[in-house]
C-alpha cells in the first residue's frame, strides 16, 4: 500500500526546508572558516584553505540547490524529480561517508604542515616591519604566543611581541604573566582546527539522518505518484 500523498508531500516539502537550511549552515561554517584562515598568512592559507573552507561552500551550495529541486519535485508531485531527487540525496551520502573515511584516517596530516608553515612565518619575525606586524595580529587574533610559548622568544633573545600581550601595549612574562598569552601558536592553530572539524563531523552527522529520512519521504512519495498514475490509467 502506498504512503498517503498529500501527507508524504508535505513531509518532503519540509523536510526540504531543513535540509535547506543545513545547506546554509555548511555553507556559513566554510565562510567563517574562510574569514578565520584569512588571517594566516599565504603561505599557511595554501595549506588549509585549499581543502575544508571552500569544500565546505561548495557542498553547502549543492546541499542547498538539490533541497530546492525536491521543495519543486514534492509542491508538483512529480515522480521523475522526487526520483531524482532522491538519487542525489544517495550520491551525496555516499561521497560523505566516503570524505570522512578519507579524513578520519589522515586526521593527523595537517599538524606537521601547520608546524613547518608557523615556524617559517616566525622565523622571518624582525626582517621588516610588514612582516612584525603581520606575526604579531596573528598572536593577537589567535590569542597564542611563539610557536610554543612565550619561552620561543626568551630563547631567541628576542623581547616579548606586542602581539603576546593580553591587552594592548607592552607586558612581561616575569611581571605580569597573567597578561601575556601561555598558548604556543602551533597547539592554538590545531586546537582550533581540531574544533573545526568536531564541529563538521557533528554537521555531518546530522546531515545525514535528514538525509536518510528525505530518501525515505521521497521514495514514498515517487511510489504514492507512480501508484495514483496507475489507478488513473485503469
Amino acid at each position: 500500500m502506498g504512503c498517503g500523498i498529500t501527507t508524504v508531500k508535505y513531509l518532503l516539502f519540509i523536510f526540504n526546508l531543513v535540509f535547506a537550511l543545513c545547506g546554509l549552515a555548511i555553507l556559513i561554517a566554510g565562510a567563517l572558516t574562510y574569514a578565520n584562515i584569512d588571517k594566516v598568512d599565504d603561505k599557511l592559507k595554501e595549506v588549509y584553505v585549499s581543502g575544508s573552507p571552500i569544500a565546505l561552500i561548495v557542498v553547502g551550495s549543492i546541499v542547498f540547490i538539490i533541497a530546492f529541486y525536491g521543495c519543486c519535485g514534492a509542491i508538483r508531485e512529480s515522480h521523475c524529480m522526487v526520483v531524482t531527487f532522491a538519487v542525489f540525496l544517495l550520491v551525496i551520502l555516499i561521497a560523505e561517508i566516503a570524505i570522512g573515511i578519507v579524513a578520519f584516517v589522515n586526521k593527523d596530516g595537517w599538524d606537521q604542515p601547520i608546524s613547518d608553515s608557523l615556524e617559517k612565518m616566525f622565523n622571518e619575525y624582525n626582517v621588516n616591519a610588514t612582516i612584525t606586524d603581520d606575526i604579531n595580529k596573528f598572536q593577537h587574533d589567535f590569542e597564542c604566543c611563539g610557536l610554543d610559548g612565550p619561552q620561543y622568544w626568551i630563547k631567541k633573545g628576542i623581547a616579548l611581541p606586542k602581539g603576546c600581550c593580553v591587552t594592548d601595549g607592552h607586558c612581561s612574562v616575569v611581571t605580569d604573566p597573567k597578561q601575556v598569552f601561555q598558548t604556543g601558536c602551533v597547539e592554538k592553530m590545531k586546537e582550533i582546527i581540531e574544533a573545526i572539524g568536531l564541529l563538521l563531523g557533528i554537521l555531518a552527522i546530522v546531515i545525514g539522518l535528514v538525509e536518510i529520512t528525505g530518501v525515505v519521504f521521497a521514495l514514498c512519495l515517487a511510489s504514492s505518484i507512480k501508484n495514483r498514475e496507475r489507478r488513473g490509467r485503469v
